[in-house]
């Protein structure tokens, strides 16, 4: 009955994270909002069924929205900067000192954000997009990923915020003992 209870919360907050990956498809300027939403309905999963639960979800979405949403780079900000992010946010909240945890979440959100860059031209090649990167000069570049970096602090940030309104307001309406 409890592996029921799992699957079925499991089923319905992936379908959600794929319907809202499908909105940025349909929402112009949602490159980053949906994706980010999306990684956000991950964080009961891992709070309530840990982090291999989480990361199960997560590659069933990932596998999911990558054949089903014809728009890539929605998807792979999900896959390589939002999604992994959230399944492993409860252990990269525990560094201390709280500056080091800034500094590597800002780092992260860099790096994932050049991987995905690198493979959407690499292996998704869109026209429009590698037209819009090669036009972009360095220091613009430059400029993308500080800001990035402090939105991405921004998004963990927030992600805490919703994550305790879970914990606080809906957690026992979900989960009656």
């Amino acid at each position: 009955m409890k592996n029921t209870k799992k699957i079925a919360l499991c089923g319905v907050i992936g379908a959600l994270s794929i319907v809202l990956l499908l909105m940025g498809s349909i929402i112009p300027l949602a490159t980053y909002a949906c994706p980010a939403l999306a990684a956000i309905l991950i964080l009961p999963i891992s709070y309530e069924y840990q982090e291999k639960t989480a990361f199960t979800m997560y590659l069933s979405v990932s596998i999911l929205s990558t054949i089903l949403i014809p728009e890539k780079e929605f998807v792979m900000m999900y896959v390589f900067v939002f999604g992994l992010y959230t399944v492993f946010k409860f252990k990269a909240d525990k560094i201390k000192p709280k500056f080091l945890q800034l500094i590597l979440k800002a780092s992260y959100a860099v790096i994932s954000t050049a991987v995905c860059y690198a493979i959407l031209l690499l292996v998704f090649p869109n026209p429009l997009l590698t037209k819009e990167l090669s036009d972009a000069t360095s220091w613009f570049i430059i400029l993308f990923f500080v800001l990035f970096s402090a939105t991405f602090i921004l998004y963990d940030f927030s992600a805490t915020l919703m994550f305790r309104l879970y914990i606080y307001k809906l957690r026992n309406r979900l989960f009656k003992k």
